[in-house]
């Protein structure tokens, strides 16, 4: 199989904008909330933050690129009593409670695409993450890695591709290993990937 590891990187940089000081304020391009249902949903973008503390709704026509993790409460629960303040979990265990969305604008286009992802999904691996960094503020993370069958035209269909979207990880000694991230036809397929 013809193997091509190309990165369609989208990182949305947590670092923020920087103020007249030029000292980072990252408020300004994240948010965490609670649910009502318990579940927290974490926001990353440029602005992001202002937007949501302004009552702005963050939908699918947004008019900026942004990411979102909506983990369960016991996600959540579970990162902030431990030691080290930090759970990740694998995309590649089913988990329809965590979701992860992309909100991003193709190059020259003025409409938004909107891809959600969630643990199990066919042809998806990667890692969702709840963290509390070094500023003490506990946050949502995620890397999924979308692997993709053939080409575009159809000509090489052994072809097999990746696109990472990523907000950045947190350093975690627990986090779980990946069977499909390098090579997923290196080791037998889950069912719902052939």
């Amino acid at each position: 199989m013809f193997h091509i590891r190309a990165f369609a990187l989208l990182l949305i940089v947590l670092s923020g904008c920087e103020s007249a000081s030029s000292e980072p304020n990252r408020e300004h391009d994240r948010a965490a909330l609670q649910n009502a249902d318990g579940s927290h949903t974490f926001y990353a973008g440029r602005g992001i933050g202002d937007a949501l503390r302004d009552g702005v709704v963050i939908d699918d026509a947004y008019p900026q690129p942004f990411m979102r993790l909506q983990v369960p409460a016991s996600l959540y629960d579970e990162a902030i009593s431990r030691p080290t303040l930090v759970k990740t979990v694998s995309f590649e265990v089913p988990n329809l409670a965590i979701e992860a969305t992309v909100h991003t604008f193709r190059r020259g286009s003025s409409s938004p695409v909107n891809l959600l992802f969630h643990p199990g999904d066919p042809w998806v691996t990667g890692y969702a993450q709840v963290g509390t960094g070094e500023d003490s503020f506990t946050m949502g993370f995620f890397e999924v890695i979308k692997w993709n069958k053939g080409d575009a035209s159809g000509t090489m269909p052994d072809l097999l591709s990746s696109e990472i979207y990523t907000t950045g990880l947190l350093p975690d000694p627990d986090k779980p290993t990946l069977l499909y991230a390098d090579d997923p036809t290196s080791v037998p397929l889950p069912d719902n990937w052939k």
